[in-house]
């Protein structure tokens, strides 16, 4: 009987041994195969790449205007050509566009200009299929300096219409 658990002991232990190194294995590094679909396991969400002319955020986030103006200009609709290409691609982003001024003129009127500004590039904007529902204006007039001297190259950069996604 000795010889009998000393068998069902050696076999136990043989047993956990295999087990115990059979989950240890060699490291081999791996190359993923780009042409290849992943795995998809239940708790992963499938990606479909995108292929086609997808439009990209552009990097300009500014458009500009000219002394006392709130319409757009050659390369300001050029920009926003741009930014509603995107976002009509991007139907879940929402943006602010924010209407700025030099400090040239008093406090009010550069509010109402900034408020302009902001107004004319959301209007286009929705001209460009843009949904109105989707873009916030606000003016903040002078207070939003890009540029704190005083100078036409200053003031040029102070004359703008941001745009900022939310």
């Amino acid at each position: 009987m000795k010889k009998t658990r000393s068998t069902t002991k050696i076999i136990m232990v043989a047993t956990a041994a295999a087990l115990l190194f059979a989950g240890c294995s060699k490291k081999v590094e791996v190359t993923p195969d780009t042409s290849a679909k992943p795995a998809v396991t239940s708790h992963q969400q499938t990606v479909t790449p995108v292929t086609g002319n997808v439009a990209e955020k552009p990097s300009a986030s500014s458009v500009y205007f000219g002394f006392d103006r709130s319409d757009l200009d050659a390369a300001a609709r050029a920009t926003l050509d741009g930014y509603a290409a995107w976002l009509n691609a991007n139907r879940s982003t929402n943006i602010t566009i924010e209407g700025n001024c030099d400090e040239r003129g008093s406090r009010e009127y550069n509010l109402a200009l900034g408020q302009r500004r902001a107004d004319s590039v959301r209007d286009y904007l929705s001209s460009r299929g843009v949904s109105a529902g989707r873009i916030d204006t606000v003016s903040f007039g002078e207070e939003r300096a890009a540029c704190k001297g005083s100078g036409e190259a200053c003031w040029a950069q102070n004359r703008r219409g941001d745009i900022v996604t939310r």
